[in-house]
């Protein structure tokens, strides 16, 4: 049987990524009050407004995680939102009611590339994202990530990776390589970091990676 060369959808996959480079936006939110009744009130109004985005087709992912404001729970989220910029992304979020009433602020915003992978679940999600720790011949990228994306499908097919982006990494050489970032369905933060050294790109040290919980993910 001839064995099949996954280096042509590495090459496929990162021009893709370079052609809509900056269409995807990971958010995450964080209170910015201690007031839990500020919260319970303002809640319907600010998921009536949020549901609209989710209408309009701009939200791509949605994770929610448990939180506590003065000693109550309440649920936050995590989303993936479709925007030309970061600036983009805040203009659509400050007409929201919690951020018009300085309830939430953004913890922290990211350009994740463009979705080329999904699987919808509503499972205990994290974010899995790689960096290149030093620019890399191009051959050697294209083995790397012709590993590494075939990796991805499979767990997506398994139903471990429900969402993938692919993005550019530029250094300070004005060299630019492909990226990725996963959403992965773990018992824990060590499950995850198992996966991480199954990955082509880390067992050859070229990247490293990071970990984010990110919550339930729910259909949307």
């Amino acid at each position: 049987m001839k064995r099949l060369k996954f280096a042509p959808l590495a090459l496929v996959l990162a021009m893709t990524a370079t052609q809509a480079h900056s269409a995807a936006y990971g958010v995450s939110l964080e209170w910015k009050t201690d007031d839990a009744l500020t919260v319970f009130e303002g809640m319907n109004a600010q998921r009536s407004e949020f549901s609209k985005l989710v209408e309009q087709g701009v939200i791509h992912d949605l994770f929610v995680r448990h939180s506590t404001v003065d000693g109550k729970q309440f649920p936050i989220i995590n989303f993936v939102m479709e925007a030309d910029s970061a600036d983009q992304v805040l203009k659509r979020l400050e007409p929201l009611p919690f951020f018009k009433d300085d309830v939430v602020k953004i913890a922290d915003i990211r350009d994740i590339g463009t979705k080329w992978l999904d699987k919808e679940m509503v499972h205990n999600t994290y974010s899995l994202e790689l960096t290149w720790l030093e620019p890399q011949q191009n051959l050697l990228v294209d083995q790397i990530l012709g590993k590494d994306l075939q990796k991805v499908v499979n767990w997506n097919a398994q139903g471990v990776v429900t969402s993938a982006y692919l993005s550019i990494q530029e250094f300070n050489n004005n060299m630019k390589q492909p990226t990725y970032s996963i959403a992965v369905q773990a018992r824990d933060e060590g499950h995850v970091q198992e996966m991480a050294k199954e990955l082509e790109a880390i067992k050859t040290e070229s990247a490293s990676y990071s970990i984010m919980y990110l919550g339930y993910k729910l259909n949307i």
